[in-house]
């Protein structure tokens, strides 16, 4: 019998085994999911997405994984403290805009949002419009998608957000005092 010697076979045999269980282990890997930072009131809380959803679009199906509420991060704030929001550049890259819910000063929840930014922004501070607006959420949002609006129009859906709970923080004696 002419060829190679059974252990020369047996490692080649091997290596090719390696190379396609390396393989194959490679292709199931997702590059890992981006992180946001939010930074008040002398604290930081970086968080993974709270909202995440892969678009098949071929087959005209999207598939969202969300973040149940109590593991949402949470930070402290008073009544007019700002946000200040950094985000890493694999969302920076991409149009990124921040929205948001408060209180105003009669207790009523309010709404809005900051311009999408698309010009490779990294950084975003958050302010409040009053010093008496109560922020309650604060969320990135990323991977704009068109999906159908209402009365037959089109509306831009955000595909991956970063949401941040706010825990009203009453005012120190200090502060009050000195306010």
């Amino acid at each position: 019998m002419i060829g190679k010697p059974p252990g020369r076979i047996r490692r080649r045999v091997g290596v090719v085994a390696a190379v396609v269980a390396g393989s194959l282990l490679l292709a199931g890997c997702e590059a890992p999911r981006p992180d946001v930072t939010f930074y008040g009131n002398r604290t930081a809380v970086e968080t993974g997405p709270t909202r995440w959803c892969d678009v098949d679009v071929t087959a005209e199906r999207v598939n969202c994984v969300e973040t149940a509420e109590q593991d949402v991060e949470r930070l402290s704030l008073r009544p007019g403290q700002s946000v200040q929001i950094n985000v890493p550049s694999a969302i920076g890259d991409t149009p990124w805009a921040v929205y948001f819910r408060y209180l105003d000063a009669g207790g009523d929840l309010q709404d809005g949002r900051s311009e999408i930014f698309t010009d490779g922004q990294l950084a975003y501070t958050l302010r409040t419009f009053d010093e008496q607006d109560q922020l309650v959420l604060v969320e990135v949002r990323s991977g704009f998608i068109l999906m159908g609006g209402q009365d037959s129009g089109v509306d831009f859906a955000a595909t991956h957000s970063w949401g941040l709970l706010i825990d009203p923080e009453e005012p120190s004696p200090q502060t009050s005092a000195a306010g």
